[in-house]
């Protein structure tokens, strides 16, 4: 959690709005927040990731690299189909998808 408190109290006091409403809005908006804003400089000193990297590499790799081909077009149903199966490649679960049989007998 950021330190949302202190920024709410320097916006309750400090700043003189042209438009009152809107700081109004904001306000209710960090308070209502309040707990899911993030402290990066926290968070990074912990060593935890900051940024979604990984996450947009991972889309990059199921959905991007394949459907972003020239005249290429997809209905969300086809583009959702390959994304699963580009999935279960990358994440190396053929097998259990399409025998898993095998998988029960193996176990």
């Amino acid at each position: 959690m950021g330190s949302t408190q202190l920024v709410i109290e320097y916006l309750q006091t400090e700043v003189k709005a042209k438009n009152p409403l809107k700081l109004k809005e904001l306000i209710g908006y960090l308070q209502k927040h309040q707990n899911g804003i993030i402290d990066y400089e926290h968070r990074q000193k912990a060593g935890k990731t900051i940024g979604s990297r990984r996450m947009e590499k991972g889309v990059d790799q199921v959905i991007g690299h394949r459907q972003k081909k020239k005249a290429m077009s997809w209905r969300p149903t086809g583009s959702k189909s390959l994304a699963i199966l580009k999935t279960v490649e990358l994440n190396a679960q053929w097998i259990d998808l399409w025998f898993p049989e095998q998988v029960l007998k193996a176990a």
